[in-house]
Formats: C-alpha cells, sequence, structure tokens
C-alpha cells in the first residue's frame, strides 16, 4: 500500500460538527475553516452527499482536524494526510485527516478567505476524505483501501485520484492529472 499509514492517534476531542452534520453524522470538525469546505463540498457535489449518506449508516466516522489539534508526529511537510484507526484484525473504526491549513497559507500566501485558496483546500479535502477516508469507513476495514499512485501508475489510473477527480468535475475545479502538488493553485502561484 503505497503511502498508506496504520496509526492510533490521539486526537483532541472537537468542540463542534459541521454545519451540514449533526452530532451523530460521519465527519467530526471543529475547525471554521474546514467546516466551510465541506459545506462548499456538501452543497457542490451530490456524489459526496451520496457518500456521507452511506456512511451514516455504518456509524463509523472520519475526524477532521489540524495538526496542533493531534498528538501524531505529523510531518510538517505535508499538506495532508488520512490515518485509518485500526484493531488487530484491520477494522476501520474511524479515519483522522489532518491538514495542514499553516503550510497551506505559506505556500499560497493567500488568506484563507482567497478563492484560490478555498477552492485548493476543497481540491484537498476532495482528496483526503472521499478518495481515501470514506471508502476506509464505508468498509469499515483496511480492505476499502483506496491508494494513491504506486510507482510507475498513472495518476488518473489511481483509485484515489479517479475519486477525487469525481467530486473536482462536480464543483468545476479542474482535473487532476499528476500525483504530488502541480494540480494545487498554490504550487501554480509559486513558479509565477
Amino acid at each position: 500500500m503505497a503511502g498508506f499509514v496504520m496509526a492510533t492517534l490521539v486526537v483532541a476531542a472537537p468542540r463542534t460538527v459541521s454545519a451540514q452534520e449533526d452530532a451523530d453524522g460521519p465527519l467530526v470538525v471543529s475547525h471554521p475553516v474546514l467546516i466551510a469546505s465541506l459545506a462548499r463540498l456538501s452543497a457542490g457535489s451530490a456524489s459526496w452527499r451520496d457518500a456521507l449518506a452511506a456512511v451514516s449508516i455504518t456509524g463509523r466516522r472520519t475526524i477532521l482536524t489540524t495538526p496542533d489539534k493531534t498528538e501524531y508526529g505529523f510531518d510538517v511537510d505535508r499538506l495532508a494526510q488520512a490515518l485509518p484507526l485500526v484493531d488487530e484484525q484491520q477494522r476501520v473504526s474511524a479515519v483522522v485527516v489532518i491538514i495542514n491549513l499553516e503550510l497551506m497559507q505559506r505556500m499560497s500566501g493567500l488568506p484563507v478567505k482567497a478563492v484560490q485558496f478555498e477552492d485548493d483546500l476543497d481540491r484537498i479535502l476532495a482528496h483526503e476524505v472521499f478518495g481515501h477516508a470514506i471508502p476506509l469507513v464505508q468498509a469499515g476495514h483496511l480492505a476499502g483501501n483506496c491508494d494513491d499512485p504506486a510507482p510507475g501508475q498513472r495518476a488518473t489510473d489511481a483509485c484515489a485520484i479517479k475519486r477525487e477527480n469525481q467530486i473536482r468535475r462536480e464543483l468545476r475545479l479542474g482535473m487532476r492529472f499528476d500525483y504530488g502538488r502541480d494540480g494545487l493553485a498554490m504550487t501554480r502561484r509559486a513558479w509565477q
């Protein structure tokens, strides 16, 4: 499993949940910037809404957080990471998605309310949540893993990128053809 990390981690208890989900919903998030992104994804994507409805039935959750709210040794040079919480039988009880908003701001030089910043955040959440977390919590087992591209594999053939592009298409966020940061507006801004 290329780039796949299994971990047990301690996450600071979220103070609120997304306005689109109730306290028993499949997404748990407390950061207002992440909440706003989830609202955009839910409003613009039927696939996103359908997936969340399917996950709701399982009772499993995806917890969205930032590096400062977790005790996991998150690499500060990473933009994001999805970490399944698993038991000895490889059953997934939840997935923690860590989003490095601070790095995103440093790389982009944009305020969090800038359209390009919001679009990039939506792209990242589409990849991490819809591409990685949702398949794992839906399956309830590591067998549900949806991989990033393996070495030598075209990015567009990888499960997580296919799923991400499904959401990008619905939200008109441009398709992703490469793996890495090249598909983000913040990277293009750095080249200028």
